[in-house]
């Protein structure tokens, strides 16, 4: 392994230099929010120190469509929301994670005093979806709100999930919105909530609310 790996590597995205154990398992995981490819091409790069015609040769492409890989890989190290695990650790930031969670709860706590943080343990069909985002979500692998949670940090969390739709991941944001579980400024609700203003007055009905409370009665 060369030596200057990984600074090499968060010179590019650019981030400051790793200091601790949880940071380097932020990068860990955020190289694993990459396709295949884009990993493999990585490694190359950066750990093996090949260059950009040399990683062409194992995939048959150009130096230059590999060095256009490369660049996208970094885009997507880079958007805050991913960059923020290796900047912060993944420990840390899935901690402030919960604590963004829970501060947005506090805004419709009365409703949901004796549920806490206990809501983001529970399988999806608590958010009381339409069938086609629920399945589409369950088929990629999200079960639980806070898996959905984590995959809406992602910027294009609604294409990762095949079929989704821009309505579907609307909806999605709705539901969440309705319950509290998360505000406007939530990385994923952003492209979806036009008005802010519009998104604070949604609310459940009351047999929205009596099915949501039957989960921990």
């Amino acid at each position: 392994m060369r030596a200057d790996y990984p600074l090499n590597l968060l010179r590019d995205i650019p981030v400051g230099q790793i200091l601790s154990d949880d940071q380097m398992k932020g990068l860990e995981y955020t190289l694993e929010q990459l396709t295949e490819r884009e990993q493999v091409v990585l490694e190359c790069r950066y750990v093996k120190g090949m260059s950009y015609s040399q990683i062409g040769m194992g995939f048959a492409l150009t130096g230059s469509r590999i060095q256009q890989i490369v660049r996208r890989a970094l885009r997507k190290l880079s958007r805050p929301a991913i960059a923020a695990y290796i900047t912060e650790g993944f420990a840390a930031h899935e901690a402030s994670i919960l604590e963004n969670v829970r501060m947005a709860m506090e805004k419709k706590r009365s409703r949901l005093l004796a549920v806490e943080d206990k809501i983001l343990e529970q399988d999806i069909e608590i958010l009381q979806l339409p069938i086609r985002p629920y399945n589409c979500l369950k088929r990629h692998g999200i079960d639980t709100v806070q898996e959905l949670l984590r995959l809406m940090l992602r910027e294009d969390w609604n294409i990762q999930c095949r079929n989704l739709g821009r309505k579907g991941a609307k909806e999605v944001v709705e539901s969440l919105l309705k319950l509290g579980i998360v505000d406007a400024e939530y990385p994923g609700c952003r492209r979806f909530i036009t008005d802010k203003c519009e998104s604070e007055k949604l609310c459940l009905t009351e047999q929205e609310w009596e099915r949501v409370l039957d989960y921990f009665s």
